[in-house]
């Protein structure tokens, strides 16, 4: 944050880039066995994470140094976001890419799909930013469990991570 707004984005590109890739390889491998270029399709994908880097931004802003309820309250936030229907909605398109793959050129289908991310684990990302936007041990954990909800388990793991962001929540208010 001492760097200014530049320097957080480059951070933010790098380390999206790094957390989310992971729980993206099936799709880009599926965009790539459809002949889409892959290159393309996750170009579209980060330019939407970029853009969200904005956002972090203000949030990084807000949280830096907060203390009290702003803290406890963005991850109660986080954990009331795993159990709603949009939430849902948003990870199972995320984990059915074929016809949009289908449907758009690879980065068209990058953004989409990168939107589609982006409703599924915003609020992830806000108990990140919550929790300490440059620690790499939150960003492992919180990489963990995306990759684990949109990859491994899916829907089923939206209320186990939702009772763990209350109780990091009440682990912080104490």
């Amino acid at each position: 944050m001492d760097g200014g707004f530049a320097p957080f984005l480059g951070l933010w590109v790098i380390s999206a880039a790094a957390m989310m890739l992971p729980s993206i390889l099936p799709t880009a491998s599926l965009a790539a066995h459809l002949g889409a270029s892959v290159p393309s399709f996750v170009a579209g994908y980060l330019l939407v994470w970029s853009a969200t880097g904005v956002a972090a931004f203000g949030a990084v802003l807000a949280l830096d140094g907060a203390a009290g309820v702003l803290i406890p309250a963005a991850l109660v936030t986080a954990a009331v976001y795993q159990v709603t229907p949009l939430k849902s909605a948003c990870l199972r398109r995320c984990r059915s890419p074929v016809g949009l793959l289908l449907r758009r050129g690879p980065l068209s289908a990058g953004v989409e799909h990168g939107a589609f991310c982006l409703g599924c684990c915003w609020a992830l990302m806000l108990a990140l930013l919550a929790l300490g936007a440059g620690s790499l041990v939150w960003m492992a954990v919180v990489a963990g469990a995306i990759f684990v909800e949109k990859v491994v388990l899916g829907n089923r793991a939206t209320i186990l991570l939702g009772l763990a962001l209350v109780v990091l929540a009440v682990w912080t208010a104490v």
